[in-house]
């Protein structure tokens, strides 16, 4: 059986994403099952560029998952969107 790839999850820490909840999806080791953290890399990062895209329709804080900017991210919603993309 091939060894499949894990999910690259960008959390952004940026003043804005963090202030509005960021910090808060830092914790990820506290929520996550770890079926989902050992399918997942993830890491924090300086700024996603969510706040300054114009095409944006969502505040923050932003995540990236496989490529894609989320926002308005809760831990919650990002249980969900990272089980759907390990299962993908």
């Amino acid at each position: 059986m091939e060894k499949k790839e894990k999910v690259s999850v960008k959390i952004c820490v940026g003043t804005a994403c963090f202030v509005q909840g960021g910090a808060d999806l830092l914790l990820y080791q506290d929520f996550l099952d770890p079926v989902v953290l050992a399918g997942c890399d993830i890491q924090g990062v300086s700024c996603i560029g969510g706040c300054k895209d114009d095409a944006m329709q969502v505040r923050p804080p932003y995540v990236e998952i496989a490529g894609q900017v989320f926002g308005e991210m809760t831990q919650e919603k990002l249980c969900k969107l990272l089980q759907e993309a390990i299962h993908a």
